[in-house]
């Protein structure tokens, strides 16, 4: 890491060196080179700020607008700056310096949004540590991640970190008027900005680190995208241990734009989330699809000021987006977007036509592609500005249109690689000599798609098994080996399918020891598995369904069939899942 920080095993990541928008532009270009093959953007300059100074550059000229509120209080920019300031300083005053690996464990308020740019101010990287996790599991992630200090909003359990190193409440004290600022700490772009955790294969969440310009590379990226700015009022929605949230944060601080952070029990009301969207005059709004099913179905009683709804994490629910307009009219504009951490965010985007979302024929220039109809809720549109998209076939060709291949991605947004797993950095993040370019560093992302002529993709799902739930990217691996230490449990396998009201889950089959009864599970082991998946595993981890299975169904090649399995689903007698 940066100076301060030591060696401290960062493998297979390199060390950073020190030294007007279209709002109703088509989503498709009208000619889109190689189609099939290898789509570019048309690449931006990238800042050579670091993620503090871009906001640093909106504190000085919009000092006394409001920067952030949770509800119990709202701080301008100059507010902000000012307390992230003096909370940097008394960062360096617990850690060996900047380049340090600094742990949040928070919950939700303004104390997030003061905390990140006061770690980056202090040249740091965060790592966020959600309180609500499992011990086991935000003890793992604080080890793993070597950090120096955590910070906290409430008294943190020692046994909980263990190995963090110091543990600095948050208070008044630390940002009161006489505490002295941070200083000048150089901090180039290249350098670490946070360390975001995701579910692990081998049944251990891995970290990825993501540097400054990665963000920034994200931010010049949608520039024209959305046409947002400093009036624009934006949700904080989502936790800060999900990168989605990045997205939120920076693209209102960013701005000079106003952030509203949305308190958990809010989040969890879509009549409590309508009220906030009215009450705070809210125009960018940030949802994974499966939560904005619900908010879509709530009734409201007064215009909003939405501009803009952006989608990401899962496919969209184009029925929801029309229960939306036909509640809220057409004012907003619906844009999809598919990311993944390891590129920081999002890399696609796609703008949802209104003949899509009301159901009625396309124009007729449209209806004349040699392609089907796209499928508003699977195609995920062209690549971002910057980013250089190709999919690649089994056999490692560049596929052809209507061929499916793996979605691989070059560009600035290419996150620096797994923190301590330099085996897993090389083979997800190959450097590959395409026909006619010079080889480039890319990221296999495991996603399928199909190309089509219009230049667009279209999402075929997975090439292993890695699922999303809620937006959150789960690998069933290490939910299995999370749960197959259960007595009398012999073998696991989760799969995720749908339930009778459209939600998705996952499910988790299971064989028993001898003794453990056959089809009709063992007395109480269901509970079990349950306690033993709520104690090691974050909520949205958990299983909603556990079957007793004699055997594992064997696909010809002698592998589990996870599809079998699923299939056993939609055959039981209630027609679904419970």
């Amino acid at each position: 890491m940066g100076a301060g920080g030591g060696d401290r095993g960062q493998a297979g990541v390199p060390r950073p060196h020190r030294p007007g928008v279209d709002r109703h532009a088509s989503a498709e270009p009208a000619a889109a080179g190689p189609l099939g093959r290898v789509r570019e953007g048309t690449g931006t300059v990238l800042s050579q700020l670091s993620l503090y100074e871009v906001f640093a550059r909106q504190a000085e000229l919009r000092p006394d607008a409001p920067a952030v509120t949770d509800g119990r209080e709202e701080l301008t920019y100059r507010q902000l700056a000012d307390r992230a300031d003096r909370l940097a300083a008394a960062i360096l005053r617990e850690v060996p310096g900047p380049g340090a690996r600094v742990g949040l464990c928070l919950r939700r308020g303004n104390d997030v949004v003061v905390c990140v740019l006061a770690v980056l101010r202090a040249g740091c990287a965060y790592v966020p540590l959600d309180p609500s996790y499992p011990a086991d599991r935000v003890r793992y992630m604080a080890r793993d991640a070597a950090v120096d200090l955590v910070l906290t909003d409430h008294d943190a359990d020692p046994a909980v970190l263990p190995d963090a190193g110091r543990v600095l409440p948050l208070g008044p004290a630390l940002w009161r008027d006489d505490a002295p600022g941070a200083g000048e700490v150089a901090v180039t772009p290249d350098e670490p900005a946070y360390v975001i955790y995701t579910s692990g294969s081998s049944g251990r969440p891995k970290g990825v680190v993501v540097s400054h310009r990665n963000v920034t590379a994200l931010l010049e990226s949608c520039e024209k995208v959305l046409d947002t700015g400093e009036d624009d009022v934006w949700t904080l929605f989502h936790s800060y241990c999900f990168d989605f949230s990045v997205w939120e944060m920076w693209g209102a601080l960013s701005h000079g734009a106003t952030l509203v952070v949305v308190p958990a029990d809010v989040a969890r009301s879509p009549e409590a989330t309508l009220a906030l969207l009215r009450e705070r005059r809210v125009t960018v709004l940030n949802q994974v699809p499966s939560v904005f099913r619900y908010l879509s179905r709530a009734s409201a009683d007064e215009a909003l000021a939405v501009r803009y709804v952006v989608f990401g994490g899962e496919t969209v629910d184009v029925e929801a987006v029309r229960a939306w307009r036909r509640t809220h009219g057409p004012a907003a504009e619906f844009v999809n977007m598919y990311g993944i951490t390891e590129t920081t965010v999002f890399s696609t985007f796609r703008r949802l036509l209104a003949h899509e979302i009301d159901g009625t024929p396309a124009p007729e220039a449209q209806s004349e592609s040699p392609d089907p109809a796209p499928d508003p809720a699977l195609n995920i549109g062209v690549p971002l500005d910057g980013f250089e998209l190709v999919l690649l076939t089994d056999e490692g060709k560049v596929a052809e249109p209507g061929q499916m291949g793996e979605i691989h991605l070059a560009g600035p947004q290419l996150a620096l690689g797994y923190l301590d797993r330099p085996e897993l950095t090389a083979e997800r993040y190959p450097t590959l000599t395409l026909p006619g370019r010079e080889p480039r560093r890319y990221y296999r992302t495991g996603d399928l798609a199909t190309a089509r002529h219009d230049g667009t993709l279209e999402y075929a799902g997975r090439a292993d098994d890695q699922v999303k739930i809620n937006g959150y990217r789960i690998e069933t691996g290490e939910v299995e080996t999370a749960l197959r230490g259960t007595p009398g449990v012999a073998d696991v396998v989760v799969v995720a399918a749908t339930s009778r009201i459209g939600e998705r889950m996952l499910v988790a089959f299971y064989t028993t020891t001898p003794g453990g009864g056959g089809d009709g599970p063992a007395e109480g082991l269901p509970q079990r598995l349950a306690a033993r998946a709520r104690a090691v595993l974050p909520a949205f981890m958990v299983p909603g369904r556990f079957v007793a299975v004699a055997q594992m169904p064997l696909s010809p090649s002698g592998k589990t069939d996870k599809r079998a399995l699923a299939e056993r689903l939609t055959r039981r007698p209630s027609g679904g899942i419970a």
